[in-house]
């Protein structure tokens, strides 16, 4: 147990910024109230973050580190559709914690390149988070993250997270590139330490998009 823990208070501590800026992760912020979450960028007019984020109101997406001031009005926001935020099963909300947003007009390749789906996080790999706080003004934060063992049917990863990271891709190096493993939907505490449950996207995805497709005129 001591040395469970004194691991995983190192891999909190730990961050890599290795990557640069990602500029298919961003933000999507809300024009009526002070409030955002994390994104990710995986066709050039749709988006996908937490369910429980952009819902009500006018949101817009910004991506990358924001500087350039571009920012993408977001048309509809889809729920997955197994997604109860008020059902009483909360490990249930947390895997189906995952929506899509369709934007008024597509991200240039020039600014942003979306993200390909992956298969889902496998445990002892380390994976890395690319979000923004709720408070950031700067560039989105970024560290590894060693994915282990926690709720069943949800990745659990050794990171902290706050709030504004919710939505916050999930992302693995591959040899051609970042792709997409999962969205952060929640923080917890696993033995006492604080870690970071996200859904993974690879099976969760496709249900969303056909919505989407169906919906697109």
């Amino acid at each position: 147990m001591i040395r469970f823990l004194s691991i995983l208070a190192l891999l909190l501590a730990g961050t890599a910024d290795a990557e640069g800026t990602i500029s298919a992760a961003g933000r999507i912020e809300s024009l009526d109230k002070p409030a955002s979450c994390s994104a990710a960028l995986i066709r050039p007019d749709v988006i996908v973050t937490a369910a429980h984020c952009g819902q009500r109101g006018k949101w817009v997406f910004r991506p990358g580190d924001g500087q350039d001031g571009d920012v993408y009005q977001i048309l509809k926001v889809t729920q997955h559709p197994l997604y109860d935020r008020d059902g009483p099963r909360v490990d249930w909300k947390l895997r189906f914690d995952i929506a899509v947003g369709r934007l008024a007009k597509p991200v240039p390749a020039s600014r942003a390149v979306p993200f390909s789906l992956g298969d889902d996080a496998v445990l002892g790999e380390r994976l890395f988070i690319a979000s923004w706080r709720l408070d950031a003004t700067g560039r989105p934060r970024q560290r590894i993250c060693l994915v282990f063992d926690g709720v069943p049917r949800l990745v659990t990863l050794a990171c902290r997270v706050q709030g504004g990271e919710s939505g916050a891709p999930v992302l693995r190096r591959t040899e051609d590139g970042l792709e997409l493993v999962a969205i952060v939907s929640s923080r917890a505490r696993v033995r006492g330490q604080p870690v970071a449950q996200a859904s993974n996207v690879r099976l969760r995805l496709p249900p969303l998009l056909d919505i989407v497709d169906a919906d697109t005129p």
